[in-house]
């Protein structure tokens, strides 16, 4: 029988944050997060935007802007600026992604009824401009607080979103960050393989207790 201390080491906490437009439902299929309580070890990126360490916000972002893409390539998603209430404020810029490029881009290997139900609950995003402060600061992501993290990067190999060979960049613009693929992952792995992302995020979480 093994002993309450090493139950407890084997014992963590995932804080699952979602991508643009999504929300908390989108990791339902991944049950990991109430069979293992506990605390952070380590930050996890699964075909995500990763910041890269003593750069701005905006670095990551403008280097993905200039990747080649075929016209056309974001299809119906939609793009607005709206003005606020008040009228000193500068107007808000919003990205809503569309049900064709969700299905293409996106969703392309998952369960049909999750990009159904993706398709009902997806809201706008404010898209931030490269004028603002978040966006340009030096000092949000510092080489000395958040590059002493560790992380994992968690490519999806099938994602027709952001190219799993971009991906792996975002992770080398981090040393010492480790490399995982998800073969038959789109861009939404967990629900194109929520149980592999599952084990995955469990064996990581192990590994850097």
């Amino acid at each position: 029988m093994e002993s309450a201390a090493g139950e407890e080491r084997r014992r963590h906490r995932f804080v699952l944050v979602h991508g643009m437009c999504h929300g908390a439902w989108c990791w339902y299929r991944v049950r990991v997060v109430q069979a293992h309580p506990g605390r952070v070890a380590v930050a996890v990126f699964a075909s995500a935007e990763m910041p890269a360490a003593g750069k701005p916000m905006r670095f990551v972002s403008e280097q993905l802007r200039a990747q080649e893409r075929a016209p056309g390539f974001f299809k119906d998603c939609v793009t607005e600026t709206a003005a606020g209430d008040d009228p000193r404020q500068r107007p808000c810029k919003t990205f809503l992604l569309g049900p064709e490029y969700m299905a293409e881009r996106l969703y392309q290997l998952s369960p049909p009824e999750d990009l159904t139900l993706a398709t009902m609950l997806v809201k706008p995003t404010r898209q931030f401009t490269d004028d603002d402060a978040t966006m340009n600061g030096e000092g949000v992501l510092t080489a000395e607080r958040y590059g002493a993290v560790s992380r994992v990067y968690v490519v999806a190999e099938e994602d027709a979103c952001c190219p799993p060979e971009f991906q792996r960049r975002m992770a080398s613009w981090n040393p010492g960050t480790e490399v995982r693929g998800l073969e038959g992952a789109d861009h939404m792995p967990m629900f194109s393989k929520p149980r592999e992302l599952s084990g995955l995020l469990v064996e990581i979480a192990n590994k850097y207790n």
